[in-house]
């Protein structure tokens, strides 16, 4: 059938009429709904969000930051797909000019860090991030905690600052990388830190840090090192239900169990054999039998192990209850085959009224022990006992 002219005219007229609105609305600048469409297409950025294993991480929050003063630029939720969605890219995020934070789940328990640095596309800039268990850093200070230390600390170039505790700065959640941590613009400490890590470690602050060395020992005696300020009678050692020591042996006494490889002076090289239910223990009173320190300002011990065993470290208040039996505060350990620097906080003790542990705060102002309890393994080493938060233990109460 052939079309008449009339239609085709119309048809014509039409079409051009058309064209011209179509070219109208391209050059318009009332921000129409096509417009905004194709500017959000250009501009946005789809963050895909993994884990370690691939697998996306819905409702994970996926925020931008300036590099200038770490100012939130932009900050979105990913969807059920793991992709969080930005419907436009801010100016002060192009030319690599920001970081982009990654976290989910409760307590932040996955994290990451780093530099913003979208790939472009055909259509849309893009970007995958894969978050890991988050870390934690506490520094210790060994200051008194009534005194001044830093105003403030915080990880370098990144918007994370520690919470203060006691004498202590905490970073409580941290995505894993190399940090350089700051007090303004003096640099404290640097830390690699592992996916999943707790750091803890002591930031030694002249005029401030208290520290005191119970023992090292490099004397080479059986003597703690209370001994050069207040008598005491040393070391003992004493194997229990059916164990036995291998070093020190009973020729040599406690002498013989001191080794020094030429690389760290001498240290404390314990053997023996457990079996069953049997358990051998280390222990020293810090001065004579009824004699009591308040050591109530520690805030943390330190020591230096190596083995293989599993043991429990204990401050034990000068009064006897019943059969060798006292009221301790006592910690869990696990020695590995590396020297490992082992850091016990009061406050964190193991508490179970039927075995004498006890709360610090009940005992702390009258300490009259030192003592280790090994329940199994074959060895244990020991250097560098040291007790931060006080640079003395002040003269025995009588």
């Amino acid at each position: 059938m052939r079309l008449s002219q009339e239609f085709r005219n119309r048809t014509l007229f039409c079409i051009a009429f058309g064209l011209a609105l179509v070219a109208f609305s391209g050059c318009s600048d009332s921000g129409s709904e096509t417009a905004g469409a194709t500017s959000e297409t250009t501009n946005g950025i789809a963050v895909a969000v993994y884990d370690v294993n691939r697998n996306p991480i819905p409702q994970a929050r996926v925020t931008l930051y300036s590099k200038a003063d770490f100012a939130v630029v932009e900050s979105a939720v990913a969807n059920d797909s793991g992709t969080a969605r930005f419907d436009s890219l801010a100016d002060e995020c192009s030319g690599g000019n920001c970081f982009v934070e990654g976290i989910a789940g409760v307590d932040s328990a996955l994290m990451t860090w780093g530099k913003f640095e979208p790939t472009d596309s055909a259509s849309d800039f893009a970007m995958e991030i894969e978050l890991a268990p988050s870390a934690s850093i506490t520094l210790r200070t060994g200051a008194a905690t009534d005194e001044e230390v830093f105003e403030s600390l915080r990880l370098e170039s990144t918007p994370y600052m520690a919470m203060r505790s006691g004498s202590d700065y905490v970073f409580a959640h941290v995505p894993a990388g190399l940090f350089t941590v700051v007090a303004g613009d003096t640099a404290v400490a640097t830390f690699s830190l592992d996916a999943g890590t707790e750091a803890d470690t002591l930031v030694t602050v002249p005029g401030k840090t208290r520290e005191y060395v119970f023992e090292d020992f490099n004397d080479g005696d059986n003597l703690n090192n209370m001994t050069k300020d207040y008598p005491n009678y040393g070391w003992y050692y004493m194997p229990h239900k059916g164990a036995s020591f291998e070093s020190p042996d009973s020729a040599g006494g406690f002498a013989s169990a001191l080794v020094d490889d030429g690389t760290r002076g001498k240290y404390l090289s314990m053997k023996f054999t457990i079996a069953d239910s049997g358990y051998v223990m280390l222990g020293t009173h810090l001065g004579l039998d009824t004699g009591y320190y308040d050591l109530s300002a520690l805030s943390a011990v330190r020591m230096k192990i190596r083995g293989d065993c599993m043991f429990a470290v204990a401050l034990e208040h000068y009064r006897e209850i019943a059969n060798n039996n006292y009221n301790k505060s006592l910690w869990f350990a696990k020695a590995s085959d590396e020297w490992t620097e082992l850091v016990l906080r009061p406050g964190k003790e193991v508490l179970d009224a039927k075995n004498y542990q006890v709360a610090w705060d009940e005992i702390s102002n009258e300490i009259g022990i030192f003592s280790i309890f090994i329940y199994n393994g074959s060895r244990l080493e020991i250097d560098e006992i040291v007790f931060e938060g006080i640079d003395t233990v002040g003269a025995p109460a009588p």
